[in-house]
C-alpha cells in the first residue's frame, strides 16, 4: 500500500470544506482541512505538502481577498484554485484554476494528479 500524499484544502465554507475533504480522503491523499486563512498560510509555509487547494465558494465574500493574499505569498507548493463563485478573475499566482459551480470532484482529482506529479520549488513569475 502506497503512503498517502499530504495536501491542504482551504475553504471558508465549512460544509463545502467538509464534503471536499471527505471525498479526497477516500483517494490517496492525507488531507489537512482548514477554514481559517491565517492557519492555512502557516501550514502551507511550515509543512511538506504535495499540493494546496484553495476553494472560493461564495461570490463577493471576504474569502476571495484572503485567497488572493495566500496566493501572493511565496509558497513552494503547487496551488489549485477552485473558484466556484467565479469572481476571482484570472489569478496568475495559482498553478491551475478551475472555474464555476459545475466544477466536480473528478475535475479536482484530475488537477491534483497533474499538480502532485510536479516537482516542488519556487514558482516562476509569469
Amino acid at each position: 500500500m502506497r503512503p498517502k500524499m499530504p495536501i491542504l484544502v482551504y475553504c471558508a465554507d465549512r460544509e463545502l470544506l467538509s464534503a471536499t475533504a471527505f471525498a479526497l480522503r477516500l483517494q490517496p491523499y492525507d488531507v489537512t482541512a482548514i477554514d481559517d486563512s491565517r492557519s492555512a498560510a502557516a501550514v502551507m509555509m511550515a509543512s511538506h505538502l504535495m499540493c494546496g487547494i484553495l476553494i472560493h465558494a461564495r461570490q463577493g465574500d471576504l474569502a476571495g481577498r484572503l485567497i488572493h493574499r495566500l496566493l501572493e505569498t511565496d509558497l513552494h507548493i503547487p496551488l489549485l484554485l477552485v473558484d466556484r463563485a467565479g469572481d476571482l478573475a484570472p489569478v496568475r499566482y495559482a498553478d491551475m484554476v478551475l472555474y464555476g459551480r459545475n466544477t466536480s470532484m473528478a475535475h479536482i482529482l484530475g488537477a491534483l494528479n497533474v499538480l502532485c506529479a510536479r516537482e516542488r520549488g519556487p514558482r516562476s513569475a509569469a
